[in-house]
């Protein structure tokens, strides 16, 4: 099914869920960290993240080689 912007209830449903579970970390959490708790695969996670920063909903700041995602604040740019 595809609503009307064309995308995926799939599609909608997981970013969904990720947004609400980085709603309830406010320090935000890792690819691996949202990987176990949604139970899903760790590449449809990285491609999630990337699909809601793009779209400007989340951030993320580079921890080492680890990548630190979050709640985008409405007055950062």
């Amino acid at each position: 099914m595809v609503n009307v912007n064309g995308e995926c209830c799939l599609s909608m449903l997981i970013k969904d869920r990720i947004l609400k579970l980085l709603q309830k970390q406010k320090e935000g959490l890792t690819i691996t960290d949202i990987t176990k708790f949604l139970q899903i695969h760790y590449s449809t996670s990285s491609k999630y993240l990337t699909v809601l920063e793009a779209e400007g909903k989340i951030i993320h700041r580079d921890i080492g080689m680890a990548k630190l995602f979050r709640i985008r604040d409405n007055h950062e740019f």
